[in-house]
């Protein structure tokens, strides 16, 4: 790549209109925003900063953003505009949305800024309604396609992030059947993770030949359909199949290729998932404030600088002793954690299931293809 984008991650507000049995996120009925204040500092010092790589992409997430009025975003937006004429960095708005709320006002905001989208549905109804539910525990998932229909209809192309448990993995070819069926081409899928104050995955005790044979599906499928159903899984994990990569760059455990704030304007680098979590051992995973520190103070944060250290024992010891090194460049701290109980660790669920297994079906499928003796 000729340049790596930065991921900022903001928190307009951590409220969320449904209760997902398997959200990592603590603080969900906090009807809590962000000010344009923190709005304001963070395009100035994002944009004028020397060690942020541009371009970079504004990812509103951490909650349901559409919770909040359309009236912020419309101010949110215009200010980061106003704000970037003096710097002229390339930039992108993204919104990762339940799409529930959708309605026509919100259509326009989306056309008019060009707004990226994400939407999060889980499948078919009979697997989305079991862990996607309000908080009166009713599934969602015909309020969700309703606003996957009006994105359709007004041309806004989405992608969507699927979280997959065991539920899941007798019904692959149902899940693809679902999301082709509706025309919905752009898939990631996750599993539940052990994140934030989610403590358990349904993973833990997944038979990994039962989860191989639901990827296994996913990728003849993608396969099937010429290019038309793209799922990440398969095309993030294409390239060290064809060029020999040394240092595979791993967003989620390189400093400052993330950046996350919360609504107050505190912030941190690397993996998304600790925000809002308590620990006092690590200080919450605040490293500074926006407003009071300014971004530069995170690079001699002690937090950082003591989170970084650890990580990089992680991920050194990842790269001497896994075959997936090249894949996956070191893993997600996050993961390491909250599996592990530490930064420096190694391998964990979320390794095994979404990185090892998936690279083993692709390789599974060059050896045949190409009649590579191995």
């Amino acid at each position: 790549m000729a340049y790596r984008r930065t991921l900022l991650i903001l928190q307009p507000t951590p409220f969320c209109n449904i209760d997902c049995s398997y959200c990592y996120l603590p603080s969900r009925m906090s009807t809590k925003r962000m000010d344009l204040k923190v709005v304001k500092k963070i395009a100035e010092e994002v944009f004028s900063s020397s060690f942020i790589s541009k371009p970079v992409d504004f990812l509103w997430h951490l909650g349901e953003p559409l919770a909040l009025p359309i009236s912020f975003y419309e101010d949110a937006f215009t200010l980061i505009k106003e704000i970037n004429k003096e710097y002229f960095v390339e930039y992108s708005l993204t919104f990762q949305t339940n799409a529930m709320l959708l309605n026509e006002s919100w259509i326009d905001l989306i056309k008019r800024h060009q707004v990226n989208i994400g939407v999060s549905i889980d499948g078919p109804a009979f697997l989305h309604d079991k862990k996607r539910v309000d908080r009166k525990n009713r599934g969602t998932h015909a309020q969700v396609m309703n606003g996957v229909r009006l994105l359709q209809a007004n041309g806004i192309p989405f992608g969507v992030i699927a979280v997959i448990t065991n539920d899941s993995l007798n019904y692959a070819n149902e899940i693809c059947d679902f999301f082709l069926d509706n025309n919905i081409y752009n898939i990631g899928f996750n599993i539940d993770e052990m994140d934030g104050i989610n403590k358990s995955s349904t993973f833990r005790d997944v038979e990994a030949g039962l989860y191989k044979s639901f990827i296994k599906t996913l990728f003849d499928r993608s396969v099937a359909s010429k290019g038309l159903f793209k799922i990440r899984e398969f095309w993030v994990n294409i390239r060290p199949f064809t060029v020999d990569i040394q240092n595979p760059f791993n967003t989620t455990n390189n400093p400052f290729a993330i950046l996350n704030f919360d609504c107050h304007g505190n912030y941190s680098t690397f993996c998304p998932e600790l925000i809002g979590v308590e620990d006092l051992q690590y200080n919450n995973f605040i490293m500074g404030n926006i407003v009071t520190d300014g971004l530069a103070a995170i690079r001699s944060s002690p937090l950082f600088l003591r989170m970084h250290e650890e990580i990089q024992v992680g991920v050194n010891s990842c790269r001497d002793n896994c075959d997936y090194w090249s894949f996956c460049g070191g893993g997600a701290p996050s993961n390491k954690y909250f599996e592990n109980g530490s930064f420096s660790s190694t391998e964990t669920i979320a390794c095994k299931y979404q990185k090892q297994i998936v690279v083993d079906v692709l390789a599974e499928h060059f050896e045949k293809q190409f009649a590579i003796e191995v």
